[in-house]
């Protein structure tokens, strides 16, 4: 459509109408034209001012066109959501969701299994470990041969002895520093173990096996009854027991005696003396602090991190058990017909990340405690080579 001015433009191109052209547009632009009789008036502003109405008016009509579209359009959409919405509800309604709380619980376990998930993600770390690392298992060497002295000292080889409970204490303490200097994964060329060196075949004998390579506790509560055997079998003599448990029972019966080889000579000398050195510092049972520091430091830091690796060792199985359960879940989500079944799967997954989390947690606090174990290791070395290097002269009497 031409604008106004153009039409206005052309008007006055065209000149004065004549009186039958007046009459004309008379009728068809009442008011435009004030009288042709003798020389007609075109009134051109009235005609500018009529054809913008007509502009505005079409561009009106247009805006309200687009509105109408956006909003059948919006209203499609609209349609489209609550269809899907019914359709949801109708599956809810035909399924009734009679077969989730079956699945869900499927999904849990029987709570007694290593995958179950009571066992796996329960309050308690089901980590072997766990306890040495974090619970009341946490405990130092000098206070693993305390408890084991006292859970082993009605034994009959130590009766045979005449050892009281802290003699005992003693000489299971003196054996430890002679056989591993309280390093609990020490092991020897002939393949001995842990605290005690215990060879596999004895450790199978006394019914630790395997178990001891991952159990403190058992380390020495199996080093100290394999000594009581040999004090009950040489009728209460020390020093033929410890010549025993170094060389073999075999080699003592023998030669009728301690065996001519020089490392059991020398054992059987080292232990009685270290013996006789712990025996004046214990003052009771319980009695603490009578370990070097370095080496109780040292030996801190094995336990810890001998811990922190078993436990990093079962969590691979914990995490394995974690992602077979996750793989589960996905897989009965797609294969689902059930909507209501499917949204509570959904869900179950989500809560199921959220527990792998917190085994992330738990084995990035077993990586962090071995740290603090050497920490404290290298501090109470810095703190014995400070009081070595002391040269303060001494005031004499």
């Amino acid at each position: 459509m031409r604008s106004a001015a153009a039409s206005a433009a052309l008007l006055l191109a065209l000149g004065s109408p004549s009186a039958g052209e007046a009459g004309l547009f008379g009728g068809l632009f009442g008011g435009l034209f004030g009288g042709f009789g003798g020389g007609a008036v075109f009134d051109v502003g009235a005609w500018v001012q009529r054809e913008a109405i007509l502009e505005q008016g079409t561009r009106d009509l247009a805006v309200q066109a687009d509105r109408l579209s956006n909003a059948a359009q919006a209203l499609e959409i609209e349609r489209s959501q609550l269809a899907a919405l019914d359709r949801i509800l109708a599956s809810v309604s035909a399924t009734d969701g009679s077969g989730t709380p079956a699945a869900i619980a499927a999904l849990e376990g029987d709570g007694v299994t290593p995958a179950s998930a009571s066992v796996l993600y329960g309050a308690e770390d089901p980590n072997p470990a766990a306890a040495r690392l974090f619970g009341d298992a946490n405990v130092t060497v000098e206070e693993l041969i305390i408890q084991v002295a006292k859970d082993t000292a009605g034994y009959p080889g130590v009766a045979a002895a005449g050892l009281s409970p802290v003699q005992w204490r003693c000489l299971l303490q003196a054996l430890i520093w002679q056989e591993s200097r309280f390093q609990v994964g020490a092991r020897s060329p002939a393949a001995a173990f842990g605290l005690t060196q215990i060879i596999p075949g004895t450790a199978q004998q006394l019914g630790i096996y395997p178990e001891y390579y991952e159990d403190p506790y058992l380390q020495v509560e199996g080093g100290a009854r394999y000594l009581s055997q040999q004090l009950q079998a040489f009728d209460g003599n020390v020093v033929f027991a410890l010549a025993a448990y170094n060389a073999g029972p075999g080699a003592v019966e023998k030669y009728g005696g301690v065996p001519p080889f020089e490392e059991t000579q020398g054992y059987v000398k080292a232990i009685p003396a270290k013996y006789n050195s712990y025996l004046g510092l214990v003052g009771g049972i319980d009695a603490t602090g009578t370990i070097d520091p370095v080496l109780l430091a040292g030996s801190t830091l094995s336990l810890t991190a001998d811990a922190a690796l078993v436990y990093a060792g079962h969590m691979e199985a914990q995490i394995a058990s974690a992602a077979t359960r996750l793989r589960s879940i996905v897989t009965r989500i797609r294969a689902t017909a059930d909507a209501e079944e499917a949204m509570s799967l959904n869900t179950y997954a989500r809560a199921e990340i959220a527990r792998l989390m917190v085994m992330m947690v738990r084995l990035q606090a077993a990586h962090t405690q071995p740290l603090s174990a050497e920490q404290v290791a290298m501090a109470a070395t810095i703190a014995a080579e400070r009081d070595y290097a002391d040269f303060t002269l001494e005031t004499l009497p």
